[in-house]
């Protein structure tokens, strides 16, 4: 059996940390994924008139979502 190749290992490694810590993150709901999409050229460009009808349907989406408390925040975070 031949010994493991350790700096090969060692080079994926460190690869694979730079390219990880590089990488843009997701949006973490609705609201930050339009945001993001309202301020991207790119695919505001390829979408086209698209864009605006759909920052608003998603908006208001949004919105509804927003205006509802679960039964758990209910529960936990009203004091009435």
């Amino acid at each position: 059996m031949r010994p493991a190749n350790r700096s090969g290992l060692r080079r994926f490694r460190e690869s694979f940390r730079q390219t990880v810590t590089s990488a843009k993150r997701l949006p973490m709901n609705l609201l930050d994924a339009l945001r993001a999409l309202e301020h991207s050229s790119v695919l505001r460009d390829h979408l086209g008139e698209f864009v605006p009808a759909y920052l608003k349907l998603k908006q208001e989406e949004w919105n509804d979502y927003a205006r509802h408390l679960t039964q758990w925040e209910r529960d936990n975070t009203l004091d009435c």
